[in-house]
């Protein structure tokens, strides 16, 4: 009798919110990917392709989003089919069993901020300002005062 096992565990960040679909039959599934930092001689990420059906889908279309650190338990699919050009093609994912929220939904919040800044930066219509051209011309305050430094000999 041969034994085998199949079974992942991983730690990483959503590099995207779920993707929600139904089947035909009415079954919800959801796509997301993982990266993983491989650690080694030269620290690597990887990024893992995670399928999660009923019950745990509409929990990752609920509760997951881009940016969080998540734990999910699964089994390893590899799925091989012929594409339209009839060439082999193979992808692995990791169907989950199980996920767990590795971070406060506040921490998540301030990991988050500086890219959530960084994107309403982007699409805000802030103008720099150039500081010869855009800016009016105002007289100098202290312009009077030089004059009666430099007739001083010890101003202090």
């Amino acid at each position: 009798m041969a034994i085998a096992y199949n079974k992942v565990v991983l730690v990483g960040r959503l590099t995207r919110d779920p993707e929600i679909r139904s089947t035909v039959n009415g079954s919800t599934v959801a796509n997301f990917s993982l990266a993983v930092n491989r650690q080694g001689k030269n620290d690597n990420t990887d990024f893992i392709r995670i399928v999660a059906f009923g019950k745990q889908a509409e929990f990752a279309s609920n509760y997951l989003s881009k940016g969080q650190l998540i734990l999910v338990e699964g089994s390893l699919h590899i799925n091989k089919w012929t594409d339209k050009n009839d060439i082999r093609r193979e992808t692995a994912e990791v169907w989950v069993s199980q996920m767990t929220f590795m971070e406060s939904k506040k921490a998540h919040q301030e990991n988050n901020m500086d890219i959530q800044v960084e994107d309403s930066y982007k699409k805000s219509n802030v103008k720099s300002i150039d500081d010869s051209n855009d800016l009016p011309d105002f007289d100098d305050p202290f312009s009077d005062l030089e004059g009666d430094l430099s007739s001083d000999e010890n101003p202090f």
